[in-house]
This record gives structure tokens, C-alpha cells and sequence, in this order.
């Protein structure tokens, strides 16, 4: 895993040319936090790492878990350009590619039985799909199995999963269960093998072009407890496992920004020192690649983005990294600093400052479960040529 500088630091580049770069003030900022992150990075690796069996917790105190080693695994790869110092590369990528179900395809929890034969409606081993394999690209290597449980899904099964899902209220939770879908399928494409039964994948991106709702970009609605929310939260999830990492259009796309910028509003989420990592990440994210289509609102998306990254930077925490941040429900590893945060917090980062043609100067740039482009050209399974 040698560093590769110049793929490291490249600048963002479409078709409108390079994002405008924002002022020296804040470019400093960036370029003095990325100094310091790497030179912190083994220290915060270290606080969460139990030698005595080999694995890693999220924060200390924490009790072991998968996403922890892959969070770990993501954390050096950005900050070190390399494994984690804990153990080889070789031994991190042996360890994650252990953990997998010859039957099925899906990784379980620690100490927990062995995932069913389908894909469940959630929990760990549906994120797993994601993390595991995020964690094991950047070290060269990937699933030992296919993800046999997608892998069988035929198109009519899909289209009625897919339909049954609590898109009103719950799009969140809808959008991630087609965010580890389609990532499943992308793992087994990257191996060779037919993604799912013929059909399956077609459908896959058949069904939410027929079934968007054309005024707001989005599937599902706003709801009176958590306004857009699940639909916001739920667009990104979606969209990162299928139309981002497959390199295809997000449907009405000034729609999903107009959206986006509306929730990012919403002081419930979004006052100071309200804000969490996935609520942030849910709105830079889909403001970035809707930026990729159009430049609709392009200003407006910047002058949020240039309010954001001297508050996201001071939540670092000396050698600790950053803290997830509060949830209403008490729910995800809260304030305190650890590597679910640090992992998350690094990459809305590189977005904002993506966005404010700032991202060379972090030096860095996520190539795992929140790598930018396009991991496929298509449903066909063609690599992009510029990992």
C-alpha cells in the first residue's frame, strides 16, 4: 500500500473545470488539521486497540467490534496511507476475510450467530456488507465469497422487497437495505460472478426512477417528528450503493438539491452543536454528487459548505479523533471521540472541502465506504479506471 501522492491529492475536476477555491483563512485551517490528524493518527489507533485478542473497539471502554477493525483499517488508509501499525496488512486482510459466511455471503457480529439465508431488513450484518468490503479494498484485496444472498435474488423477488419496504416514514431505513443490496452486488461483479439472478440489477435501478417523487428528488415524505430528515438521510444511502458507486445519473438532481439545502435549514439537526456526523454526511454528500450533474444553486451549496468546516474541526480531540455526535434516540457512539466518528468526520471533511476547491490541501482522499467516485461505470460491471 505505498502512498501514491499524486493520486492522493488530486483536484476535483468535471466538466465545469476546478471548484472555486475559498479563501486563505480557512484554506490554512484545513491544511493545519490535515498536519495534525496524520501526525495523531497511530496515537488514536492505539487507544482503540485490544491486544489481547487482536481487536479493535470504537472508543475505549467499548467492546470489540467489526466496524471498529474495518473503521481502522479506513482511518490509516487515509491519514497513513497504510495499515493500521497494530498488525500487518496481511494480517488485517486474513482477520476481516475470516469473518465471512462461506453459506451466505454475510459477515455476522462477534460472538453472534451466523446471518439467515437472506438479506435481513437490518441490523450489523447488513452494514457489514458495506464496511468489511470498504475495509479490505484499500488492502488490496476483497470478499473471499461471493454475497450469495443477493447473489440469488431474481428480478420479481427484488421489485416486491423493494415495493414492501417503509419508504413513507421510515426512507431511511429503506434506503439502507438498497444501499447494502446494491453494494452486495458490486462485490460479486468486482469478483466475476453474476451479481444476481438476470434482470435483478436492472431492476434494481428501474424501480426508484419509477417510483421518485419528481418535486423533491426524493423517496418517501417528510414526516411531522423529523421533517426531511428520513428522506434526506434515506436519498443518500440509497444513491451511494447504487447510482454513485455504479458511475450512473441520480435522478432529478436540482430537485434532490433544492431538498437537501432546504433540510440543511432545520435547526433540529442542524444548530449548533446539534449536529452528528450521519446527518452531516447525509447533506454533503448528495450536495456533491448532485454537483457533479449541475451547477444549479452551485453558489448556495459553497456558502453552506464555507460555514461548515471550522466547526467540524474543532471537535478533534488530541489523539483521540473526533466524536460521532449526539442522537436524539441515544442511539450510535455519541460525543465521545472514537473511530466511527474520526472515520466518518474525515470523510465529510474531504468533501466540504472538495466542494470550496480545497481537498489537495488535506493530502488525503477517502477510497472506502465514502470513497467519492465511481467504483463501477455500470450495471455491466465494468471497473472505473481511475481508482
Amino acid at each position: 500500500m505505498a502512498g501514491n501522492p499524486a493520486r492522493r491529492t488530486r483536484d476535483r475536476r468535471d466538466a465545469r473545470g476546478a471548484a472555486p477555491r475559498a479563501g486563505t483563512a480557512l484554506a490554512g485551517q484545513v491544511s493545519a488539521f490535515a498536519e495534525t490528524a496524520r501526525a495523531q493518527a497511530a496515537d488514536l489507533l492505539a487507544c482503540c486497540w485490544l491486544p489481547e485478542d487482536g481487536r479493535y473497539v470504537d472508543r475505549p471502554g467499548a467492546r470489540p467490534t467489526v466496524r471498529a477493525f474495518c473503521d481502522a483499517v479506513e482511518i490509516a488508509d487515509l491519514l497513513l496511507d497504510e495499515a493500521p501499525p497494530q498488525l500487518p496488512a496481511a494480517e488485517h486482510m486474513a482477520r476481516l476475510r475470516a469473518l465471512q459466511d462461506a453459506a451466505t455471503g454475510l459477515v455476522h457480529e462477534y460472538g453472534q450467530a451466523p446471518p439467515p439465508a437472506g438479506l435481513p431488513d437490518d441490523g450489523a450484518a447488513v452494514y457489514h456488507v458495506l464496511c468489511v468490503g470498504y475495509a479490505l479494498d484499500p488492502l488490496g484485496s476483497s470478499f473471499a465469497h461471493p454475497v450469495h444472498t443477493v447473489r440469488g435474488a431474481t428480478a420479481d423477488r427484488l421489485v416486491e422487497r423493494l415495493a414492501a419496504l417503509p419508504w413513507r416514514d421510515r426512507a431511511w431505513h429503506a434506503g439502507a437495505w438498497v444501499d447494502a443490496w446494491a453494494t452486495a452486488a458490486h462485490w460479486n461483479l468486482r469478483q466475476g460472478a453474476e451479481p444476481a439472478a438476470p434482470g435483478a440489477v436492472e431492476a434494481l435501478f428501474g424501480w426508484p426512477h419509477t417510483h421518485v417523487d419528481a418535486w423533491t428528488g426524493m423517496w418517501g415524505s417528510p414526516t411531522p417528528h423529523s421533517g426531511r430528515l428520513q428522506t434526506v438521510n434515506g436519498h443518500y444511502r440509497l444513491t451511494r450503493g447504487s447510482f454513485a458507486r455504479f458511475g450512473l445519473p441520480v435522478p432529478y438532481a436540482e430537485r434532490v438539491i433544492d431538498t437537501v439545502l432546504d433540510h440543511a435549514r432545520d435547526r433540529r439537526f442542524f444548530a449548533p452543536g446539534r449536529e452528528n456526523a450521519c446527518n452531516v454526511l447525509d447533506v454533503v454528500n448528495p450536495l456533491w454528487l448532485c454537483g457533479r450533474q449541475t451547477d444549479h444553486r452551485g453558489e448556495e451549496t459553497r456558502a453552506w459548505a464555507a460555514t461548515q468546516p471550522a466547526a467540524a474541526l474543532t471537535r478533534w480531540r488530541p489523539g483521540q479523533g473526533f466524536g460521532f455526535g449526539p442522537t436524539p434516540d441515544g442511539s450510535g457512539p455519541g460525543r465521545d471521540p472514537g473511530l466511527q466518528g474520526t472515520e466518518t468526520w474525515l470523510a465529510i471533511v474531504w468533501l466540504l472541502a472538495d466542494l470550496l476547491g480545497l481537498a489537495d490541501l488535506l493530502g488525503y482522499r477517502p477510497r472506502g465506504i465514502h470513497r467519492p467516485e465511481p467504483a463501477l461505470t455500470g450495471p455491466a460491471g465494468e471497473r472505473n479506471p481511475g481508482r
